[in-house]
């Protein structure tokens, strides 16, 4: 066994973990943005409904919701069955996923 066996390995790897770690950081900062807007736009919706500017229909406010979180489920249910992923290597995907969830802890 030379090191010729090993560098494919090595560099899917190692590239895969650094992949993995620029990933889980910006899909952190892209939640974190995204949940800084959605409270801010309920907190004006419950703001102005307190002023009584604007009036919502909770009940119809609660089938639209309830449908959205549904057909949400349901896309991610079909998501996990497109295929499995060890086409792709079982180093490649090891090291993204250790990489994904270092960067997605820290900050």
């Amino acid at each position: 066994m030379t090191i010729e066996n090993f560098t494919p390995i090595i560099t899917s790897s190692v590239g895969g973990f650094f992949i993995g770690i620029i990933l889980g950081y910006f899909i952190k900062k892209i939640i974190k943005i995204l949940m800084f807007v959605t409270g801010g736009i309920i907190a004006l919706f419950l703001y102005l409904q307190q002023q009584q500017i604007i009036s919502a229909n909770m009940e119809k406010l609660e089938g639209a919701s309830t449908y959205m979180l549904s057909s949400v489920a349901s896309s991610l249910d079909s998501m996990t069955q497109i295929g499995d992923t060890t086409s792709l290597g079982i180093p490649l995907t090891a090291s993204v996923t250790a990489g994904f969830t270092l960067g997605f802890i820290k900050s």
